[in-house]
């Protein structure tokens, strides 16, 4: 590390921190429960790489009792009674219990997922014919949809000329959109009649 890194520092980082009683109760809490957690991983860790039996009792200043023990606090606790014992107790095997479980728990989850994916599906299948009635129902309400009949002629001379003026300009505007693909000129540009 380089000396402008270590200069920009705000931390001091890890350091040795003197044993003594945290006078302040909060902190003094807030790091029972650090420290508890800590020793509850190293306990683990313990367990998992040297395949060890371990008990763990702690009395939080509430008298909260916390434990950790593998396999179990009472095969622990019996084999401090009785240490001329040398194998442990025999062990419940509730592993084809647990399995069971999951395996039903997998099953009812799946199936969960199936309805789910159903009802889903259906959603999306109403939605679709919504958006499809609406367009309808949009098409149905446009002015060159309604009838003719009641109008006079002068409406009828408006609407004649609404939709030549409508034709003209989408006649452009096809117009405009193949100058653009050929690279005759810019879409934007309206060409004129």
């Amino acid at each position: 590390m380089s000396t402008k890194q270590a200069k920009g520092r705000k931390t001091k980082g890890k350091q040795k921190i003197e044993m003594k009683k945290v006078e302040n109760y909060g902190d003094r809490m807030i790091t029972f429960s650090k420290r508890k957690a800590g020793i509850f991983k190293k306990m683990n860790e313990l367990v998992a790489m040297c395949d060890v039996e371990v008990a763990f009792l702690i009395f939080s200043q509430a008298k909260k009792p916390y434990t950790f023990a593998h396999p179990s606090m009472e095969e622990v606790a019996d084999r401090l009674k009785n240490p001329s014992r040398q194998e442990p107790l025999a062990k419940d095997d509730t592993r084809p219990l647990v399995e069971a479980y999951k395996k039903r728990r997998f099953h009812d989850l799946i199936k969960k997922m199936q309805a789910l994916e159903e009802e889903l599906a259906m959603d999306l299948e109403k939605l679709k014919l919504l958006k499809e009635s609406r367009n309808e129902k949009k098409l149905d309400k446009m002015w060159w949809n309604f009838p003719s009949k009641g109008l006079s002629v002068e409406e009828l001379k408006q609407r004649h000329q609404a939709i030549v003026e409508l034709r003209d300009n989408l006649c452009d505007n096809m117009a405009l959109l193949r100058l653009g693909k050929d690279g005759g000129g810019s879409s934007s540009v309206r060409v004129g009649r």
